[in-house]
């Protein structure tokens, strides 16, 4: 049996060479039972990485693999057509120690061992959780120069259930027998957080940009009383089921439209990078970045993982956000263009919430941001809390504004305003 290579330093990437900073990559044992890995890259930030707090990146899906972050959006690298890297100017770790990690187990680069026996992969969000809690503790065990620095949890999509779940779960069991992790905030981009609230906010926004006509708005409201009967009706429906009688919204709304990207509706079709797969399925970028041998060609969402987690994709995450507001900070934004975790939804979820400056939030308008005369979007903060819509970009906000996305990092960072 191929044996899982230990985590190491990467100096050396084929087609770029030796690397600007420090990095680290490998495999996690977060199960060993099953053999679950979970799969990391992480990079010293550029600035002063004594200092600077680690952030922590996770894609959604559920299923779909952060490299797909790293290389598409806010990693140190881009890849070019002939497979070679260029640096990213607007890499996250140039204001932070940048950590990068695929999960749960069987997503991108992390694998399960047993990967034919469907129990080894994680049932619940919950158990997704308990994975990712348990790989961070490992890493900062690993790496210990790291675990005193403040640490920031960020994502986008499906990461806004992912990422309040860990955030609680991180401080409610950082134990004495275990290093203490520093959680002080956390950021979600385009977050799916309260699909009911979300899904309601189509019709309007659809509307509103020219993609449906006043009569079928009519129809986007019948498509949607009965994705609320599937999720919240006395009759039973299974979870599977209930999203995809929830998903005909969109798919309506595509097919009227002429086939809009419900992630940019500047686009259409859907979104494609094929040349992350062609680079990471090199066997020298393999052997570079600790890569077992058990891990199967690169695929941007895992169909095992995101089907078996897809079956609570109707559930809401929202309820677990008041509590963090009174630990924590907490970062929400939105890219504009984005249709299927659109800012409208986010202001609704938003304003269901009960705490204790929910009022206060409420009735707080936005404000411009500005960076010089560039306008990169509006901004509100109360408390612990900041939102922010990026002007210019859809549900992959730094890649579409990756200045703005960096800027906006480093203040919430900085506890900067916007």
């Amino acid at each position: 049996m191929d044996r899982v290579p230990p985590p190491g330093p990467v100096s050396n990437l084929p087609g770029y060479g030796p690397t600007k900073e420090r990095q680290f990559s490998g495999h996690l044992l977060v199960n060993e039972a099953c053999g679950d890995n979970l799969f990391f890259w992480f990079f010293e930030s550029l600035r002063t990485p004594k200092t600077d707090p680690v952030v922590v990146w996770l894609n959604g899906g559920p299923g779909s693999s952060s490299m797909l972050g790293l290389f598409a959006e806010n990693g140190p690298y881009k890849i070019n057509d002939d497979l070679t890297l260029s640096d990213n100017p607007s890499s996250w770790n140039r204001v932070s120690n940048l950590l990068v990690i695929d999960q749960p187990a069987g997503t991108g680069l992390s694998f399960v061992e047993k990967k034919d026996d469907r129990n080894c992969y994680t049932k619940t969000e919950a158990q997704a959780t308990a994975q990712l809690l348990k790989g961070l503790h490992w890493f900062f065990d690993l790496y210990p120069d790291y675990a005193d620095a403040e640490l920031y949890l960020f994502g986008e999509s499906f990461a806004g259930r992912y990422i309040p779940m860990l955030a609680h779960a991180n401080l409610a069991r950082d134990r004495p027998d275990q290093r203490r992790i520093k959680l002080a905030g956390i950021g979600i981009g385009d977050g799916w957080v309260a699909p009911l609230i979300q899904e309601a906010t189509y019709r309007d926004y659809a509307y509103a940009h020219g993609l449906i006509n006043l009569p079928q708005r009519d129809e986007v409201d019948r498509l949607f009383a009965a994705c609320d009967l599937a999720v919240t009706g006395s009759e039973p429906v299974s979870s599977a089921e209930s999203d995809k009688i929830c998903n005909r919204i969109e798919e309506y709304i595509v097919k009227i439209s002429g086939g809009a990207n419900v992630y940019d509706i500047r686009q259409t079709g859907e979104y494609a990078f094929p040349n992350i797969a062609r680079y990471l399925d090199q066997a020298d970028v393999r052997a570079a970045l600790h890569v077992s041998p058990k891990v199967g060609p690169w695929k941007d969402t895992s169909d095992v993982v995101g089907g078996i987690l897809e079956r609570g994709e109707q559930d809401s995450s929202a309820p677990l956000f008041p509590a963090l507001f009174e630990r924590i900070r907490v970062l929400i934004y939105n890219g504009i263009y984005d249709m299927d975790c659109n800012f409208m939804g986010t202001d609704a979820w938003l304003s269901s919430l009960e705490w204790p400056d929910g009022a206060k939030f409420n009735l707080t308008p936005r404000t411009p941001w500005f960076e010089g005369k560039r306008l990169l979007g509006h901004a509100r903060a109360v408390g612990n809390l900041t939102q922010v819509l990026v002007s210019g970009a859809g549900h992959l906000v730094p890649m579409d504004q990756p200045e703005a996305a960096l800027c906006m990092l480093d203040k919430f960072l900085r506890k900067a305003a916007f």
